[in-house]
């Protein structure tokens, strides 16, 4: 094993990508060696960031940008506090836990790490005309955050290109308007022409793929709008 593919020398309190990891290796297989753009949607301390830059980012011209708060989500946050000892996620030294993992890759110049809010980050990286290949969401776990983040990395992702939403089974809470798979599906059903989709344990992955359902106008006039008792209750 080559020092950079060594996960040993990384420090992880959280190895919650270690469970998917053999499932990444088979499929992103075919992404190895390739100029690649990259854009992961909360990173924590690194853990799908470090083997994105050990096994993704071998081509000179890749380039890998990353958005985090690194204040953590919802379901991270103790009512005791930061500092509490019952704090099991230790948010206080996160951004330094992952600047320290990261650091112990070779390819980490390759890397940008905008500390923000997805919600502005990823208006900034639209102003900047950016496109990617590769977009991994794992950021807030709230439905309609993550509804935000999957529409606004459509518009930014190419043809061909991949989404990987994590924790798309995961139901932390009770609403659903707290869970992922809320927004993933309201997502996929309004992208449905230009998606084909694999779910797998515990992600979904989506690759954009050209317009398969064409448009077809609606020929009864009678039938235009929603018939309002349905609507309520849909609602």
């Amino acid at each position: 094993m080559t020092a950079d593919h060594d996960r040993t020398r990384f420090h992880f309190q959280q190895d919650w990508f270690e469970l998917i990891r053999p499932e990444w290796e088979q499929r992103t297989a075919h992404l190895r060696g390739r100029e690649l753009r990259i854009l992961e949607i909360g990173c924590f301390e690194g853990c799908s960031t470090t083997w994105i830059l050990d096994n993704l980012m071998s081509h000179p011209n890749s380039v890998m940008t990353v958005i985090d708060t690194f204040e953590g989500g919802m379901e991270h946050q103790d009512d005791n506090g930061p500092d509490h000892p019952t704090d099991r996620y230790q948010l206080s030294t996160l951004k330094r836990r992952f600047d320290a993992n990261v650091a112990k890759c070779p390819e980490v110049a390759k890397l940008n790490v905008m500390q923000a809010r997805s919600d502005d980050a990823l208006v900034a990286l639209r102003q900047q005309r950016r496109r990617f290949d590769f977009i991994y969401i794992d950021a807030s776990h709230v439905a309609i955050d993550v509804l935000h983040d999957a529409v606004m990395s459509w518009q930014m992702l190419d043809q061909g290109g991949l989404i990987v939403f994590d924790d798309y089974s995961w139901r932390g809470f009770i609403e659903d308007c707290y869970n992922p798979r809320t927004a993933v599906r309201a997502f996929i059903k309004c992208a449905r022409p230009e998606v084909e989709c694999i779910e797998t344990e515990s992600q979904l992955w989506v690759k954009r793929v050209p317009n398969c359902i064409p448009a077809t106008p609606n020929p009864d006039p009678a039938l235009y709008y929603w018939d309002k008792g349905t609507a309520k209750h849909v609602l």
